[in-house]
């Protein structure tokens, strides 16, 4: 053996080497980009489940109508009545 074949499989250890840490990394993202996917696919799942509650068709939007309707009422009376009791006393 001469060598220039230690060498040449050297090169050629080292080549497969980076060639499979090149792959795994690939993968890794490709993982990662599939898994944000998922995510924002869920969340317009999500949004398009409860459609139905933002048009008040259902007893599920009404409820939520009207849990939107106390909140607004509630938000915008509580500063009022708080700066009222706090002038009283």
């Amino acid at each position: 053996m001469d060598g220039q074949t230690i060498e040449h499989d050297a090169r050629n250890a080292e080549y497969l080497r980076q060639k499979e840490i090149y792959e795994r990394s690939m993968a890794g993202l490709r993982l990662e980009r599939r898994r944000r996917e998922a995510g924002g696919h869920a969340v317009m799942a999500v949004a398009y489940s409860l459609e139905g509650a933002s048009r008040k068709e259902t007893r599920l939007g009404k409820a939520v109508t009207a849990s939107k309707y106390a909140l607004i009422t509630f938000v915008a009376v509580l500063p009022n009545l708080a700066m009222i009791l706090m002038l009283a006393d």
